[in-house]
């Protein structure tokens, strides 16, 4: 059980409070958390309400509703003068509590849980809200937090990445994206309201939110669509009435008292009835905004978004975990009137249009937002801190450089573990997958050197020294590696997940290309190679459990290692309940392929297989081989090179077969394809056959040859597939699957370490 003192710097009901509010009905049932407000208020009796424990502390009214906009250097320091009583008063309840952690819920709760976590010796978890940059903040406090941030909370969330962006220097900073709970979001897109067009903005009164530029735009809108009218829900907080006496007098001067509306604030359970009277919800923020709740709110109900394309508004509307073929509402620069005005008209001008973002968008956040998924990232990070000194997981991977499968398990090994930091050589954020810079990312002093991170193999003759010198401190560490992380130094106990043994030192030929190997940075690797081959054994018995990703591996290990290893499949990667889209000039029956366009991938051979046969082939990849591909293909053979994830779905969805005839490690387009109910024609070798079962999800050819191939593809064409059946083999190699046996095989290694 961890218990968490939450720290609420007002009893007042702002996006934060509801925020955490929500968060703390989703919580696993192993969390228990003590509420501290500083005052009374609304925000104490709903979480009364909520069956919370709630503790109210006097505080200063100066304290408590003082913005950061009045936060000057002078009053900074008086400030904390004024605060010390405050402090005293939380730090004796919090000592009563027996609590395992101290947790912030806001910028100023986080700043007044510093001293309180050290006055009572309890680890402290930042929880941020806001971006800490001079934009958004006065400058002398970017400074004052980004330099607490460094060194006093045990680990800092943010509540975007964007938000984390704007705290560099930080060791261990996680991201929870704040989450919907399930009345929050629609069964299905509600429908165009009818009647005259609502454009609506939900959001309290304030400088930071756009009401001014929206108000400015609307002139504009008018004079295309005269019977629009414009609905602010919110009311001022925080010392900000005087720029809704402002807002409301530009209201009269440009003629718009009429049309524009004030409501005031709603209650948070009236919300979503209130976005689903927009014709189009507006958020129109002149400063990057940390996230952009109301955002996600509004795509819940179906609403067409237009948003300012700056902050943690962009992950929500051009999220780059998922790809899309477009963003899932119109994008306008912050604090552009006249953009933001004819992005209204055009929801306005093209309903139908908008409404089909709206759709993906429905469908979008229903998967990425939830608020159990939040709450089980923020009680992981609250169970690691708890522990008061090493973390209990952490992460150990080669190098983060390139887009690869090896990188894709250790994105799905980070996911099963929250929180858990992960250590590398070397790092490239523009590199590898976007998913990395949400995460705890820890690189070594090589990844200074921009050459290596860039070009990873430069560094290949340094990496059997650097790689034993990267300490990776844990109770349990994961080393998911193809030759250089199994031999990280490790504090605790380790569980190797094994890709393949080194193929620098076992498949050099392959692994260097071609005469590439004999540069000289690379003879010198290979000319150590049996000293580093006894290196590398030394290194994999090292560890506690050795983990492959296939029985073909497992044989390799098994001769090179003498390691009898288990084998845990890598999960697919790809949603099946996404959206799909048909790529343009495919249509029709049709095989499929999806590989890197590679010598050793036989992509040429699977061409010539389907050369003068009625049947059509559509490729989808890329790589060096490709001019050379595309001067092969007959006219019934469709290369594709530049598909989004949708454009993927579908292929796989409407394939009548996929076709692979490269010896891999794993496999995993098999499987991807399995996802859709699809079939798999595949080479009788290594990984695939871990990933096809002959007879059920597909066939085997025994020769990479085309004529071995277009035997198979008649094969496959006489039989009737049940695609149930397929899908059912498919769900063994689920995310879900995967991270449950990752957690179970850690969980049991834990349990078996000596006291």
């Amino acid at each position: 059980m961890t218990r968490v003192a939450l720290l609420f710097h007002t009893p007042q009901l702002g996006g934060a409070e509801l925020g955490s509010a929500r968060m703390l009905r989703a919580l696993p049932d192993d969390v228990t958390v003590e509420c501290v407000v500083l005052g009374d208020g609304p925000l104490v009796d709903l979480l009364r309400a909520d069956g919370h424990r709630v503790h109210v502390v006097p505080a200063d009214d100066a304290l408590v509703a003082r913005t950061r906009e009045q936060t000057s250097r002078v009053r900074a320091v008086t400030g904390a003068f004024r605060a010390l009583p405050t402090v005293c008063r939380v730090t004796r309840l919090i000592r009563r509590l027996d609590v395992d952690v101290v947790s912030s819920t806001s910028l100023k709760s986080a700043l007044l849980s510093v001293p309180v976590a050290r006055l009572t010796c309890l680890p402290l978890v930042w929880h941020l809200h806001d971006r800490i940059a001079p934009d958004y903040l006065p400058r002398h406090l970017v400074r004052l937090v980004r330099a607490l941030a460094r060194w006093a909370p045990k680990v800092v969330v943010a509540n975007s990445a964007a938000s984390a962006r704007t705290l560099p220097g930080v060791r261990s900073l996680v991201v929870v994206h704040p989450g919907l709970e399930p009345e929050q979001i629609a069964d299905d897109p509600r429908p165009t309201p009818s009647g005259a067009p609502v454009i609506g903005m939900v959001g309290r009164l304030s400088e930071t939110k756009g009401q001014r530029e929206l108000v400015q735009a609307l002139p504009a809108v008018l004079a295309a669509h005269p019977r629009a009218r414009l609905r602010l829900v919110g009311s001022a907080m925080f010392g900000q009435d005087g720029y809704e006496e402002e807002l409301r007098a530009e209201v009269d001067a440009l003629g718009l008292t009429d049309t524009v509306s004030f409501t005031g604030q709603v209650e948070a359970d009236d919300i979503p009835a209130a976005l689903a009277g927009f014709s189009v919800a507006v958020h129109a923020s002149p400063v990057p905004e940390p996230f952009g709740q109301v955002v996600t709110e509004a795509m819940a109900q179906g609403v067409p978004v237009v948003a300012t394309a700056a902050g943690g508004t962009l992950e929500i509307v051009a999220p780059t975990d998922v790809a899309f073929d477009r963003p899932l509402g119109l994008l306008t620069p912050p604090g552009n009137v006249p953009a933001l005005a004819d992005a209204m008209i055009a929801v306005l001008d093209d309903r139908q249009d908008a409404e089909r973002r709206a759709r993906r968008a429905h469908d979008y956040v229903q998967r990425r937002f939830t608020i159990q998924r939040s709450a089980d990232q923020l009680a992981e990070v609250w169970r690691g801190a708890a522990t008061r000194g090493r973390p209990p997981v952490a992460i150990g991977h080669d190098y983060v450089t390139q887009r690869g499968g090896a990188e894709h398990v250790a994105m799905a090994i980070a996911e099963a573990f929250p929180g858990a930091p992960v250590h590398t050589m070397l790092y490239e954020p523009s590199g590898s997958f976007p998913g990395f810079r949400s995460l705890p990312m820890r690189a070594g002093a090589l990844n200074r050197v921009r050459t290596f991170r860039e070009h990873h193999r430069r560094s290949s003759p340094f990496l059997p020294f650097v790689a034993p010198l990267t300490r990776v401190d844990a109770d349990v560490s994961v080393l998911s590696t193809s030759g250089w992380a199994h031999a990280f130094r490790v504090s605790g106990r380790s569980v190797v997940y094994c890709h393949s043994p080194a193929r620098w030192l076992y498949q050099t030929g392959a692994y260097f290309g071609g005469l590439s190997w004999k540069s000289p940075m690379t003879l010198s690797l290979l000319a150590f190679r049996p000293i580093l081959r006894r290196w590398d054994r030394w290194a994999a018995q090292r560890a506690d459990r050795y983990v492959v990703n296939s029985r073909a591996v497992q044989a390799e290990v098994r001769a090179i290692y003498g390691i009898d290893a288990e084998v845990l499949s890598p999960p697919y990667g790809v949603d099946p309940e996404g959206v799909r889209s048909r790529p343009d000039g495919v249509d029709g029956e049709f095989f499929l392929l999806v590989s890197r366009l590679m010598p050793y991938k036989h992509v040429d051979r699977v061409v010539e297989a389907f050369r003068g046969t009625p049947y059509r082939l559509v490729i989808v990849g890329a790589g060096p081989e490709r001019a050379a591909i595309e001067q092969l293909l007959p006219a019934n053979v469709t290369l594709l090179s530049d598909i989004d994830d949708a454009q993927l779905r579908w292929l796989y969805a409407a394939a009548r077969a996929l076709v692979a005839a490269s010896l891999e490690d794993f496999g995993l387009t098999p499987v991807e394809a399995a996802v859709f109910g699809t079939p798999t024609i595949a080479l009788r070798a290594r990984g695939y056959l871990d990933t096809v079962v002959e007879g059920e999800t597909g066939l085997f050819f025994d020769e990479p040859t085309p004529a071995a191939i277009a035997s198979a593809v008649q094969r496959a064409l006489a039989v009737d597939w049940d695609e149930e059946r397929i899908r059912r083999h498919a769900e063994q190699f689920s995310p879900q699957t995967f991270a449950a046996r990752m957690r179970a095989l850690v969980d049991d290694l834990g349990r078996s370490a000596p006291a």
